[in-house]
């Protein structure tokens, strides 16, 4: 349904034109011919003759029609009822100018074929063929009814006019007359429905590519890559919103520049003899300089425009802005680098432990000598000490510079604290001097990681057991409460200060 109302809405408006141009030549024909009629009047010296004054009236009467015309064209507008109005009344103008101007030797017969002629235009084939059809009858019935004494002659009361003439003159006449309308009639409106199925085609060609330029536009504008064209002279006539975004250039100030007005170092690559012999598209990556004067790094790809026959017109350049991308990968790469040199670290601190545990053991068979003196047994406490604290250290920088990943899984609380604290007692620094006591609640499940907790649990014993000069206790408890579980360390130490 909208389809035939465009349609007929088109057909309207080329109704509303074609017949203000019809009034505008209605009206400059009978101009013509009022300035002709006065000026044969004027080189004649004649005076006002009847058929003279008939002939004013019928261009007062034309020019009042049409002044009417217009005032009913505006007030209702166009319609194919007004049109055939118009058209009929002007076979019977010229019907009667040609009956005012000697009837059958009038030179105004030709008027009907050009009514028939712009009746196509306006109503095509049918329209024609009615013109035609009333320009045969009335002048056919005109004709007849002079030549059977119906009808007298207008120029002239006293001659016979029609009658002077044999009948088979009068019908050979009337009849070319009318083979004359017909034909005009049959040509013109198969050239106007031509004219108008070629006027369709064109229009609906025409749409069709507004609506193909406007998808290549939103295309083009809505790729998030930049996009733009040079010409055969190295101008730039296409250059999307993208573009604009990564170089900083609106695109009303780079139409019909270089392309040295936006991208200085990119020319050399496009317009050198290798990207010009290359058959497919000429990558390239470069730093660029925006128009705000942040500089960037550009990667663009470069191809020729072609003509179907194959001839260049232009170079495409499609380009991105890789700044973002080359900052990632740099930092991916400082990253590399010290995962690389973390990983070296932790080899070193994990090779530190061998040498300290064989420290540790030589030291603690050593003070099993039955000679050992007090001094000897002190200064051994003290490398076992530090030999702890550097494991410990170690053990720190492992599980800073390589984290286990975490593996959650049900855990009995007791089974897994006292694991530990055995560890602990049978530790031959703590042993002589720290007692453990333990008040665990028994099946006491949760869930965490139990190298971690162990970990923790460590810890906090030695630091306990740092705490205390001497000898002393440490009490570790636990309890439920609600919906977790309390573990407390307690010792007998110096504490710390707030």
């Amino acid at each position: 349904m909208a389809g035939v109302a465009s349609k007929e809405h088109a057909s309207q408006d080329v109704l509303y034109g074609r017949l203000q141009w019809l009034m505008f030549w209605r009206v400059i024909f009978i101009t013509v011919l009022l300035g002709s009629s006065i000026l044969v009047q004027f080189k004649e010296r004649e005076s006002l003759a009847p058929p003279m004054l008939v002939l004013y009236g019928l261009i007062a009467v034309v020019y009042l029609l049409t002044f009417a015309y217009a005032v009913i064209f505006k007030r209702f507008g166009p319609s194919f009822k007004f049109a055939y109005v118009q058209i009929g009344l002007d076979t019977v103008l010229v019907s009667f100018l040609i009956y005012v101007t000697g009837s059958i030797d009038s030179v105004f017969s030709f008027l009907y074929l050009a009514v028939i002629v712009y009746a196509s235009i306006f109503l095509y084939k049918k329209g024609s063929l009615i013109t035609a059809a009333l320009c045969s009858v009335q002048y056919g019935v005109m004709i007849d009814l002079e030549y059977y004494g119906i009808l007298k002659p207008f120029y002239d009361m006293t001659s016979l006019g029609v009658q002077e003439y044999e009948e088979s003159y009068v019908l050979y006449k009337i009849l070319m007359t009318v083979v004359a309308c017909f034909l005009v009639a049959f040509l013109s409106s198969s050239l106007a429905q031509q004219t108008l199925r070629t006027e369709r085609e064109l229009k609906a060609k025409q749409k069709d590519l507004e609506q193909l330029e406007a998808i290549s536009a939103s295309i083009i504008h809505s790729i998030d890559s930049g996009l733009l064209t040079l010409n055969s002279e190295g101008m730039i006539t296409t250059f999307n919103r993208a573009a604009e975004e990564i170089s900083g250039f609106s695109r009303e100030e780079v139409l019909g520049t270089p392309l040295s007005s936006i991208f200085q170092d990119v020319v050399e690559p496009v317009t050198s003899p290798d990207a010009s012999l290359k058959k497919g598209p000429y990558r390239y990556e470069m730093e660029f300089k925006k128009k705000d004067g942040s500089v960037g790094y550009l990667g663009f790809s470069m191809s020729l425009l072609k003509e179907p026959d194959g001839r260049s017109i232009g170079n495409l350049l499609i380009f991105q802005d890789l700044t973002a991308f080359k900052n990632m990968e740099d930092h991916v790469k400082r990253v590399e680098k010290l995962a690389a040199v973390g990983e070296m670290a932790a080899g070193i601190a994990h090779e530190m432990k061998n040498p300290l545990a064989s420290m540790s053991g030589s030291i603690q068979l050593l003070k099993k000598g039955v000679d050992v003196t007090p001094v000897a047994n002190k200064l051994m406490d003290i490398v076992l000490r530090e030999t702890d604290r550097l494991n410990a250290l170690a053990n720190d920088f492992l599980l800073f510079a390589r984290p286990t990943s975490d593996s959650v899984e049900p855990v009995e609380l007791s089974s897994a604290v006292g694991d530990t604290l055995e560890l602990f007692r049978k530790n031959g620094i703590w042993q002589d001097r720290i007692t453990v006591i333990q008040d665990l609640a028994p099946q006491v499940w949760t869930e965490m990681d139990s190298k971690h907790a162990h970990q923790i649990m460590w810890n906090l014993l030695l630091n306990a057991a740092e705490a205390i000069h001497g000898k002393g206790v440490i009490r570790v408890s636990s309890k439920d409460a609600e919906d977790m579980v309390q573990v407390t360390v307690e010792d007998d130490g110096c504490g710390m200060s707030n």
